[in-house]
C-alpha cells in the first residue's frame, strides 16, 4: 500500500533572500519516489515581506506559522501561492520535512502543529539538522517529536515509509541508510512554477544550481562535510539535470543560461574539469560557475582553468578562509598538509589572469586577535581590489567578490569538539544552543553568534565583518 506524500521546505528565515537556491533535498526524493510510482506533492514555505520587516526592526519576538506564505506544486500542475494555512497538509498520509539547522525552529513548530491537529499523519524529518543534531532531534518531547528521523541518505527510508513497508509505532524510530553508491539515482525533479520564483545571475545570465557529488574529500576543522567521503552522481544523471534546467531556462523565457555546481569537488583536476566542461557545452550553456582550492589552482593552473574558460566559465568559488597563516595552520586546509596564504593570494591572481573572477568565502574565527583581523582584512582587499582580465555576459568589468563570515561550530566538526573540550581557552560555545542561530551568513550579510566568550569582544568581529562585506561589489 501506497500513501500520498508531501515534502515540505520550511522557510529561511534568515537569509537575505529565500528564493536563491533551490534546496535540492526534497525534490531528490520526489524524483526517486515516481521512479517507484510513487506521485509526491511539494510545499515551500517562506516568511511574508512585512512579517519579516517587523521581525527584524525588533517588533516580533516569537516565530509563527502564521507569518508564512506557501507555493504548493502538485504533482499534477496544480500551483498554489498563497497565505499558509496548515489545512493543507490533512490530505495526507505521510509529511516530510528536510531541514537545514536555521530552519529546525519552524520545523519544530510545524510539527508541533500537524500532531495536534492530524495526528494520524506520519511526520518524517531529514537533511542535515537531524544529521549532526540526531541526539537532540531524536529525544524532542512528545508533542513535537518526528515520527522517523533520517539522518543520513532519505532514498530508502522514504521508499520505505511511503510504501507502507515501514509504520511508525509511537516514538520516534531512527532510520539511518547510507548507499555506498549514488550512480543509479534519478536527477532531482524541477518543477518551471518553482524555478521561476529563483533570481540568481552568474556573470550576468540567470542561473540554477545543481551538484555533482555529495561529501567533501578535505577535513577542515570548521566544516561538518569534512567527515563524509565524497559519493558521486553519475554523469548520465548529470547530462540530464543540465538538459531539464536547460529547457526551463528556455521555457522562462532567459535569453541567455547559466548554472552553478554548488558542491566541493567541481574543479577538481584537468581530467575531471574536461569532462563537466564538456557536459555544460553540450547543452549551450552560455557561462557557469564551480568551486575549486587555491592550491589546485597553483598546482594545475591552465590544465586547470582553460577548459572551464573555453565554456563559458567565468566565476570560481573558492574558500579562502583566512590571511592570518595562525588560523591558517589551525583549520586544517589540506589533511593535515601545509597550506600558505602566499598560496591564496596567488591563486586569486592565476585565476584573474585567466579572466576568471573569484568568490571567495572568508571567516572570522573567534580565537582571532587584532593581529588576525588585520591580515585577513588585508587579503580580502586585495581579492576585492584585484583586476580581473575579462568581462561578463552583458559587457560589464569582471569584478571579484567575498563574502565574510563568523565561524558557527557546528556539532560534530572538530573545531566544535575542540571547544567543547577548552582547548581554545579564550572560547566558549553556549551550551544549549538555538538552532535558529546557526548559520554562517544571513541577513544584511551577517552571522549567527554561538559564543558566550572569544578572544575579542564580538562588537570587534562583527565591525570587522560589516566592513569586508561592505567591498563586495553591486554585481558578479
Amino acid at each position: 500500500m501506497t500513501h500520498r506524500v508531501l515534502f515540505v521546505k520550511p522557510p529561511d528565515r534568515f537569509l537575505e533572500n529565500e528564493f536563491v537556491y533551490q534546496q535540492l533535498g526534497p525534490h531528490y526524493l520526489q524524483s526517486f519516489l515516481q521512479l517507484h510510482g510513487i506521485e509526491s506533492d511539494l510545499l515551500v514555505l517562506y516568511e511574508r515581506l512585512s512579517i519579516r520587516q517587523e521581525r527584524e526592526s525588533g517588533i516580533l519576538s516569537a516565530l509563527s506559522l502564521d507569518d508564512l506564505n506557501m507555493l504548493f506544486l502538485g504533482a499534477d500542475g496544480r500551483v498554489v501561492d498563497d497565505v499558509f494555512d496548515v489545512k493543507i497538509v490533512g490530505d495526507y498520509n505521510i509529511v516530510g520535512l528536510s531541514v537545514m539547522s536555521p530552519q529546525a525552529p519552524d520545523a519544530y513548530l510545524l510539527n508541533k502543529t500537524i500532531k495536534r491537529l492530524y495526528p494520524e499523519i506520519t511526520t518524517v524529518i531529514g537533511g542535515s539538522h537531524p544529521r549532526y543534531y540526531q541526539d537532540q532531534v531524536v529525544a524532542l518531547p512528545p508533542n513535537m517529536a518526528f515520527d522517523f528521523v533520517v539522518p543520513q541518505d532519505g532514498w530508502q527510508p522514504m521508499l520505505d515509509i511511503a510504501s507502507g513497508k515501514v509504520k511508525k509505532n509511537g516514538q520516534s524510530t531512527l532510520i539511518v541508510d547510507n548507499m555506498p553508491k549514488l550512480t543509479a539515482l534519478p536527477a532531482p525533479s524541477r518543477p518551471v512554477a518553482l524555478m521561476q520564483r529563483y533570481h540568481f545571475d552568474i556573470a550576468g545570465a540567470p542561473a540554477f544550481h545543481t551538484v555533482s557529488a555529495l561529501g567533501c574529500p578535505f577535513t577542515c576543522h570548521f566544516c561538518e562535510s569534512g567527515i563524509e567521503s565524497v559519493r558521486r552522481f553519475s554523469e548520465a544523471m548529470i547530462n540530464h539535470d543540465l538538459e531539464v534546467m536547460a529547457a526551463t531556462h528556455a521555457k522562462l523565457g532567459h535569453a541567455q543560461k547559466s548554472v552553478m555546481f554548488f558542491d566541493d569537488v567541481g574543479l577538481m583536476n584537468p581530467k575531471q574539469v574536461g569532462r563537466l566542461s564538456e557536459l555544460v557545452n553540450h547543452h549551450g550553456y552560455d557561462t557557469w560557475r564551480a568551486f575549486t582550492h587555491a592550491y589546485l589552482v597553483r598546482k594545475f593552473e591552465s590544465d586547470l582553468l582553460e577548459p572551464f574558460v573555453r565554456t563559458g566559465g567565468r566565476r570560481i568559488g573558492m574558500g579562502l578562509e583566512t590571511g592570518s597563516q595562525r588560523s591558517l595552520d589551525l583549520i586544517n586546509k589540506r589533511n593535515g598538509k601545509h597550506q600558505s596564504v602566499s598560496d591564496h593570494y596567488e591563486a586569486v591572481r592565476i585565476a584573474n589572469a585567466h579572466g576568471v573572477a573569484v568568490d571567495a568565502f572568508t571567516m572570522i574565527f573567534p580565537w582571532e586577535d587584532e593581529e588576525d583581523l588585520r591580515q585577513t582584512t588585508a587579503l580580502v582587499e586585495f581579492i576585492a581590489g584585484n583586476d580581473v582580465k575579462g568581462t561578463d555576459e552583458q559587457g560589464r568589468q569582471m569584478r571579484n567578490h567575498v563574502d565574510s563570515t563568523i565561524m558557527t561550530p557546528y556539532q560534530g566538526t572538530k573545531f566544535y569538539d575542540l571547544f567543547r573540550a577548552g582547548k581554545f581557552p579564550a572560547v566558549e560555545v553556549k551550551a544549549d544552543l538555538d538552532p535558529g542561530n546557526l548559520y554562517y551568513k544571513g541577513n544584511l550579510g551577517g552571522s549567527g553568534w554561538p559564543y558566550t566568550r572569544s578572544r575579542l569582544p564580538r562588537d570587534i568581529y562583527e565591525r570587522e565583518q560589516a566592513y569586508r562585506n561592505s567591498l563586495r561589489p553591486e554585481y558578479r
